[in-house]
């Protein structure tokens, strides 16, 4: 089982296209999702599992997660015989909610991610919380945007968004887990797009995001990285620290103890980034 808590970048392979696990893996993306859900016709479930599980048979090292089918699925029990394969890094739980969470937690070795994409799943985030065995919290952007009849193009509908985003960032710090991950973008052609999507997500809270092509990676690990400049702020914080018994000056501005954790969780973070 591979360590994921600082992974921004977590790509979707339909199961049923097995010829492209070893590209995705490849792609330099932080994780792979491969997925036995929606990106799967019903007639196909049977061999996107067989063809998921050859994969992860050989697989070593790999960063791989399996998103099943959710618990009223008729393909639920037969994902389950999979999930608690050593291979994987964890299970995504798709329109997860408190009981559903709960009943997959007892069953499995492997950590269960939450997919909250329900007005269930966001009033249950408390309950949710206090689970044992979790990974990180995943927001379905689109299936919530539909649940609650959202336009995510219009800004209305993102501000609705962010509400969601802020309750899984706080959730996510109440029950001690790594910062939560945000939806897909799904305009493969609209590179800014993309751009302002996960800049706006890290100013948000979110850890990550999940991608549709490889393509989307780079992007999402450029805009999750710490800037040169916050780098440079930071290390030049950390450094006058130094000797400091208490709360300091620094270019003009007051440093206490939240401001320096701020500034050494920086340089954490850079240290994740780096290949």
């Amino acid at each position: 089982m591979t360590d994921l808590t600082s992974a921004r970048s977590f790509l979707f392979v339909p199961g049923d296209r097995p010829e492209r696990f070893g590209k995705a893996a490849a792609s330099g993306a932080h994780a792979i999702i491969i997925d036995l859900e929606d990106a799967v016709a019903p007639e196909a479930k049977m061999k996107a599992r067989h063809h998921a599980k050859k994969f992860l048979d050989q697989v070593a090292v790999e960063k791989v997660l399996v998103r099943i089918n959710g618990i009223e699925s008729a393909f639920f029990e037969a994902d389950l015989a999979l999930s608690n394969h050593p291979s994987l890094s964890g299970v995504i739980l798709p329109k997860a909610d408190a009981e559903s969470c709960s009943k997959v937690v007892q069953k499995l070795e492997n950590p269960v991610w939450p997919l909250i994409e329900t007005v269930r799943g966001l009033v249950d985030l408390r309950e949710i919380v206090s689970l044992s065995d979790l990974g990180r919290l995943l927001l379905g952007t689109i299936d919530l945007s539909l649940d609650l009849g959202l336009e995510m193009d219009h800004p209305g509908g993102q501000t609705a968004l962010d509400a969601a985003r802020f309750m899984l960032v706080t959730n996510s710090r109440l029950g001690d887990l790594p910062p939560p991950i945000d939806g897909v973008f799904t305009n493969l052609d609209d590179t800014t797009g993309l751009q302002n999507a996960t800049e706006h997500a890290c100013a948000s809270g979110m850890g990550g995001m999940m991608c549709i092509h490889p393509r989307q990676t780079s992007v999402v690990h450029a805009a999750f990285a710490p800037s040169e400049a916050e780098v440079e702020w930071a290390q030049a914080v950390v450094l006058a620290s130094e000797g400091q018994k208490g709360s300091f000056q620094f270019r003009g501005k007051m440093v206490d103890k939240p401001v320096l954790d701020r500034a050494q969780g920086t340089l954490v973070a850079l240290q994740d980034h780096r290949p």
